[in-house]
Protein backbone atom coordinates (compact mmCIF):
# COMPACT_ATOMS: atom_id res chain seq x y z
CA UNK A 1 0.00 0.00 0.00
CA UNK A 2 1.33 3.42 -0.88
CA UNK A 3 1.85 5.55 2.22
CA UNK A 4 3.15 9.07 2.82
CA UNK A 5 6.40 8.60 0.96
CA UNK A 6 8.70 8.53 3.94
CA UNK A 7 10.62 5.78 5.71
CA UNK A 8 12.56 5.66 8.90
CA UNK A 9 16.25 6.39 8.72
CA UNK A 10 18.18 6.93 11.93
CA UNK A 11 21.64 8.42 11.80
CA UNK A 12 23.91 8.67 14.83
CA UNK A 13 24.24 12.38 15.48
CA UNK A 14 27.49 12.11 17.38
CA UNK A 15 30.84 10.92 16.11
CA UNK A 16 32.47 7.88 17.67
CA UNK A 17 34.51 10.15 19.93
CA UNK A 18 31.46 11.97 21.30
CA UNK A 19 30.01 10.72 24.56
CA UNK A 20 26.26 10.09 24.70
CA UNK A 21 24.15 12.50 26.71
CA UNK A 22 21.96 11.09 29.45
CA UNK A 23 19.09 13.41 28.62
CA UNK A 24 15.40 12.61 28.40
CA UNK A 25 13.55 14.64 25.77
CA UNK A 26 9.92 15.31 26.78
CA UNK A 27 9.58 18.10 24.22
CA UNK A 28 11.80 20.32 22.10
CA UNK A 29 11.62 23.29 19.73
CA UNK A 30 14.34 24.41 17.35
CA UNK A 31 15.93 27.72 18.38
CA UNK A 32 18.62 28.17 15.74
CA UNK A 33 19.74 25.98 12.86
CA UNK A 34 21.66 23.66 15.16
CA UNK A 35 20.13 24.13 18.63
CA UNK A 36 16.90 23.22 20.45
CA UNK A 37 15.12 24.27 23.61
CA UNK A 38 14.39 21.06 25.54
CA UNK A 39 12.00 20.39 28.43
CA UNK A 40 12.17 17.49 30.88
CA UNK A 41 9.25 15.92 32.72
CA UNK A 42 10.54 16.13 36.30
CA UNK A 43 7.77 16.25 38.91
CA UNK A 44 7.52 19.09 41.40
CA UNK A 45 9.18 17.01 44.14
CA UNK A 46 12.17 16.09 41.93
CA UNK A 47 15.34 18.13 41.84
CA UNK A 48 17.45 19.02 38.81
CA UNK A 49 17.08 21.21 35.76
CA UNK A 50 13.83 21.19 33.81
CA UNK A 51 14.80 23.28 30.80
CA UNK A 52 17.95 23.41 28.72
CA UNK A 53 19.53 23.89 25.30
CA UNK A 54 20.65 20.92 23.19
CA UNK A 55 23.10 21.65 20.39
CA UNK A 56 24.59 19.50 17.65
CA UNK A 57 27.82 21.05 16.41
CA UNK A 58 29.15 20.82 12.86
CA UNK A 59 31.61 18.08 13.87
CA UNK A 60 28.82 15.91 15.33
CA UNK A 61 29.42 16.72 18.99
CA UNK A 62 26.36 16.89 21.25
CA UNK A 63 26.16 19.58 23.92
CA UNK A 64 23.54 20.30 26.59
CA UNK A 65 23.35 23.50 28.66
CA UNK A 66 20.86 23.66 31.57
CA UNK A 67 18.89 26.88 31.96
CA UNK A 68 18.21 28.40 35.35
CA UNK A 69 14.70 29.52 36.37
CA UNK A 70 14.75 31.32 39.71
CA UNK A 71 11.10 32.36 39.96
CA UNK A 72 8.23 30.30 38.50
CA UNK A 73 5.74 33.08 39.41
CA UNK A 74 3.09 30.67 40.65
CA UNK A 75 2.08 29.44 44.13
CA UNK A 76 2.26 25.79 42.95
CA UNK A 77 6.05 26.20 42.72
CA UNK A 78 8.45 24.79 40.12
CA UNK A 79 7.17 23.03 37.03
CA UNK A 80 5.77 19.53 37.41
CA UNK A 81 5.81 17.26 34.35
CA UNK A 82 6.73 19.61 31.52
CA UNK A 83 5.83 17.78 28.31
CA UNK A 84 5.96 20.28 25.46
CA UNK A 85 7.45 23.55 24.24
CA UNK A 86 6.90 25.92 21.31
CA UNK A 87 8.38 29.21 20.17
CA UNK A 88 6.05 32.20 20.06
CA UNK A 89 5.63 33.40 16.45
CA UNK A 90 7.48 36.62 15.74
CA UNK A 91 9.70 36.28 18.81
CA UNK A 92 13.37 35.40 18.84
CA UNK A 93 13.64 34.36 22.48
CA UNK A 94 10.16 33.78 23.94
CA UNK A 95 8.68 30.30 24.34
CA UNK A 96 5.75 28.52 25.94
CA UNK A 97 6.46 25.55 28.21
CA UNK A 98 3.45 23.34 29.03
CA UNK A 99 2.80 20.87 31.83
CA UNK A 100 0.83 17.73 31.02
CA UNK A 101 -2.23 18.80 33.01
CA UNK A 102 -3.75 19.21 36.45
CA UNK A 103 -3.19 16.88 39.38
CA UNK A 104 -5.45 17.08 42.43
CA UNK A 105 -6.43 20.58 41.37
CA UNK A 106 -2.85 21.84 41.05
CA UNK A 107 -0.44 22.58 38.18
CA UNK A 108 -1.85 22.48 34.63
CA UNK A 109 0.31 25.47 33.75
CA UNK A 110 1.80 26.98 30.61
CA UNK A 111 4.83 29.17 31.32
CA UNK A 112 5.74 32.01 28.98
CA UNK A 113 9.51 32.39 29.28
CA UNK A 114 12.15 34.67 27.84
CA UNK A 115 15.66 33.35 27.37
CA UNK A 116 18.69 35.40 28.37
CA UNK A 117 21.98 33.52 28.21
CA UNK A 118 21.77 30.61 30.64
CA UNK A 119 18.72 32.11 32.33
CA UNK A 120 15.03 31.58 31.49
CA UNK A 121 12.75 34.21 32.99
CA UNK A 122 9.04 33.46 33.48
CA UNK A 123 6.99 36.39 32.15
CA UNK A 124 3.47 35.00 32.47
CA UNK A 125 1.67 31.86 33.65
CA UNK A 126 -1.37 30.56 31.76
CA UNK A 127 -3.33 27.34 32.21
CA UNK A 128 -4.33 24.40 30.03
CA UNK A 129 -8.06 23.63 29.64
CA UNK A 130 -9.61 21.61 32.45
CA UNK A 131 -12.27 19.28 31.05
CA UNK A 132 -11.76 16.11 33.10
CA UNK A 133 -9.98 16.48 36.47
CA UNK A 134 -7.02 14.26 37.33
CA UNK A 135 -6.00 12.90 40.71
CA UNK A 136 -5.03 9.76 42.56
CA UNK A 137 -6.51 6.82 40.70
CA UNK A 138 -8.09 9.03 38.03
CA UNK A 139 -6.51 10.06 34.74
CA UNK A 140 -8.17 13.04 33.07
CA UNK A 141 -6.79 15.53 30.55
CA UNK A 142 -3.20 14.77 29.64
CA UNK A 143 -1.49 17.02 27.09
CA UNK A 144 1.85 15.89 25.67
CA UNK A 145 2.22 18.05 22.56
CA UNK A 146 1.97 21.78 21.85
CA UNK A 147 2.27 24.07 18.82
CA UNK A 148 2.26 27.84 18.43
CA UNK A 149 1.00 29.20 15.11
CA UNK A 150 0.02 32.56 13.68
CA UNK A 151 -3.40 32.84 12.00
CA UNK A 152 -4.33 36.33 10.92
CA UNK A 153 -4.03 38.62 13.94
CA UNK A 154 -4.24 35.71 16.39
CA UNK A 155 -1.58 33.50 17.89
CA UNK A 156 -2.98 29.98 18.24
CA UNK A 157 -1.86 27.57 20.94
CA UNK A 158 -2.62 23.97 19.93
CA UNK A 159 -2.44 21.26 22.57
CA UNK A 160 -2.35 17.52 21.86
CA UNK A 161 -4.30 15.31 24.28
CA UNK A 162 -2.34 12.07 24.28
CA UNK A 163 -5.21 9.55 24.42
CA UNK A 164 -4.81 5.95 25.49
CA UNK A 165 -6.91 6.36 28.66
CA UNK A 166 -10.45 5.64 29.81
CA UNK A 167 -11.28 9.31 29.41
CA UNK A 168 -9.78 9.59 25.91
CA UNK A 169 -9.26 6.53 23.78
CA UNK A 170 -7.66 8.55 20.96
CA UNK A 171 -5.85 11.86 20.69
CA UNK A 172 -7.48 15.29 20.50
CA UNK A 173 -6.12 18.61 19.22
CA UNK A 174 -7.49 21.53 21.26
CA UNK A 175 -7.11 25.11 20.04
CA UNK A 176 -6.66 28.23 22.14
CA UNK A 177 -6.11 31.89 21.33
CA UNK A 178 -3.29 33.62 23.19
CA UNK A 179 -4.39 36.71 25.12
CA UNK A 180 -2.24 39.18 27.12
CA UNK A 181 -2.89 37.44 30.46
CA UNK A 182 -4.67 34.20 29.53
CA UNK A 183 -5.40 31.69 26.78
CA UNK A 184 -8.95 31.62 25.43
CA UNK A 185 -9.88 27.94 25.12
CA UNK A 186 -13.56 28.65 24.46
CA UNK A 187 -13.27 30.46 21.14
CA UNK A 188 -12.51 27.23 19.23
CA UNK A 189 -13.88 24.76 21.78
CA UNK A 190 -16.25 23.26 19.20
CA UNK A 191 -13.47 22.86 16.62
CA UNK A 192 -11.37 20.33 18.53
CA UNK A 193 -9.94 17.71 16.16
CA UNK A 194 -9.94 14.00 17.04
CA UNK A 195 -6.76 12.19 16.07
CA UNK A 196 -6.45 8.44 15.59
CA UNK A 197 -2.95 7.04 15.21
CA UNK A 198 -2.16 4.50 12.46
CA UNK A 199 -2.77 0.81 13.14
CA UNK A 200 0.75 -0.22 13.96
CA UNK A 201 0.61 -1.69 17.47
CA UNK A 202 1.25 -5.03 19.12
CA UNK A 203 -1.41 -4.47 21.79
CA UNK A 204 -4.48 -2.27 22.06
CA UNK A 205 -2.88 0.12 24.58
CA UNK A 206 -0.96 3.06 23.11
CA UNK A 207 -0.89 6.87 23.20
CA UNK A 208 -1.92 8.68 20.03
CA UNK A 209 0.05 11.89 20.71
CA UNK A 210 3.37 12.24 22.51
CA UNK A 211 4.37 15.41 20.68
CA UNK A 212 3.49 17.62 17.70
CA UNK A 213 5.46 19.36 14.94
CA UNK A 214 4.24 21.92 12.40
CA UNK A 215 6.22 21.83 9.14
CA UNK A 216 6.64 24.59 6.55
CA UNK A 217 3.73 23.24 4.48
CA UNK A 218 1.27 23.56 7.37
CA UNK A 219 1.16 19.82 8.10
CA UNK A 220 0.87 18.91 11.78
CA UNK A 221 2.90 15.80 12.48
CA UNK A 222 2.29 13.71 15.58
CA UNK A 223 4.11 10.85 17.22
CA UNK A 224 2.32 7.97 18.94
CA UNK A 225 4.05 5.75 21.48
CA UNK A 226 3.70 2.39 23.17
CA UNK A 227 5.68 0.93 26.04
CA UNK A 228 5.40 -2.09 28.30
CA UNK A 229 7.04 -0.36 31.27
CA UNK A 230 10.10 1.68 32.20
CA UNK A 231 12.35 -0.99 30.69
CA UNK A 232 10.37 -1.17 27.46
CA UNK A 233 10.01 -2.55 24.92
CA UNK A 234 9.21 0.78 23.25
CA UNK A 235 7.64 1.56 19.90
CA UNK A 236 6.86 4.89 18.24
CA UNK A 237 5.14 5.96 15.03
CA UNK A 238 5.44 9.41 13.44
CA UNK A 239 2.47 10.30 11.22
CA UNK A 240 0.65 13.27 9.64
CA UNK A 241 -2.34 14.09 11.88
CA UNK A 242 -3.84 17.36 10.61
CA UNK A 243 -3.32 20.44 8.49
CA UNK A 244 -3.33 24.08 9.54
CA UNK A 245 -6.11 25.77 7.58
CA UNK A 246 -5.39 29.03 5.79
CA UNK A 247 -7.43 32.21 6.35
CA UNK A 248 -10.16 30.41 8.28
CA UNK A 249 -11.66 31.72 11.52
CA UNK A 250 -14.14 28.85 11.87
CA UNK A 251 -12.00 25.79 11.34
CA UNK A 252 -8.29 26.48 12.02
CA UNK A 253 -7.42 22.78 11.71
CA UNK A 254 -8.36 20.18 9.15
CA UNK A 255 -8.07 16.53 10.19
CA UNK A 256 -6.16 14.19 7.88
CA UNK A 257 -8.05 10.92 7.55
CA UNK A 258 -6.50 7.48 7.18
CA UNK A 259 -3.18 8.40 8.76
CA UNK A 260 -0.31 6.18 7.67
CA UNK A 261 2.82 5.27 9.63
CA UNK A 262 5.38 7.55 7.99
CA UNK A 263 8.22 6.57 10.34
CA UNK A 264 7.74 3.40 12.45
CA UNK A 265 10.47 3.41 15.11
CA UNK A 266 11.09 0.29 17.17
CA UNK A 267 13.07 0.37 20.41
CA UNK A 268 12.59 4.07 21.20
CA UNK A 269 9.92 6.10 22.97
CA UNK A 270 9.79 9.33 20.97
CA UNK A 271 8.39 12.24 22.97
CA UNK A 272 9.83 15.18 21.04
CA UNK A 273 9.48 16.32 17.41
CA UNK A 274 11.16 19.37 15.93
CA UNK A 275 12.61 20.91 12.78
CA UNK A 276 15.71 19.39 11.13
CA UNK A 277 19.25 20.34 12.07
CA UNK A 278 21.38 22.26 9.55
CA UNK A 279 24.36 20.09 10.43
CA UNK A 280 22.60 16.98 9.14
CA UNK A 281 22.04 17.72 5.42
CA UNK A 282 19.03 16.05 3.86
CA UNK A 283 17.18 15.45 7.13
CA UNK A 284 13.55 16.59 7.29
CA UNK A 285 12.77 16.35 11.00
CA UNK A 286 14.38 15.75 14.40
CA UNK A 287 13.26 13.41 17.16
CA UNK A 288 14.11 13.18 20.84
CA UNK A 289 13.36 10.16 23.01
CA UNK A 290 12.48 9.58 26.65
CA UNK A 291 13.39 5.94 27.14
CA UNK A 292 12.68 5.94 30.89
CA UNK A 293 15.40 3.87 32.64
CA UNK A 294 17.66 4.20 29.58
CA UNK A 295 17.63 7.99 29.22
CA UNK A 296 17.10 9.46 25.79
CA UNK A 297 18.71 10.22 22.43
CA UNK A 298 18.43 12.82 19.67
CA UNK A 299 18.21 11.62 16.07
CA UNK A 300 17.42 13.06 12.61
CA UNK A 301 14.80 11.62 10.24
CA UNK A 302 15.26 11.37 6.47
CA UNK A 303 12.84 10.92 3.56
CA UNK A 304 12.83 7.56 1.85
CA UNK A 305 14.82 6.84 -1.29
CA UNK A 306 11.96 5.33 -3.26
CA UNK A 307 9.00 7.46 -2.05
CA UNK A 308 7.02 4.55 -0.57
CA UNK A 309 7.10 2.21 2.37
CA UNK A 310 5.31 -1.11 2.69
Amino acid sequence: MKKLGYALCLLLAATSSASALELGFSGMARMTGDSYLVVQDKKVFETGDRVGIFQLSADGQQHYTPLQIDNWRDPDGPSSDLESVCQLPGSQNQYLLAESGYWDGKFGRIFRVELNGTQANVLQVYHVPKLIPSGKGKHGDNFEGMLCAKMGANTLVILGERGGSKAYRHGVLRIGVLQPTSIDWQHYAEQAVKVKAPKSWRTAKYRSISDLYLDNDGIIWAVATQDAGDNGPFRSVVYAAARLAQNSSKTPLEALKHAAAAWPIDGFKVEALAAPNVNVPGSVMSIGTEDEHFGGVWRPLFPSQNGTDD
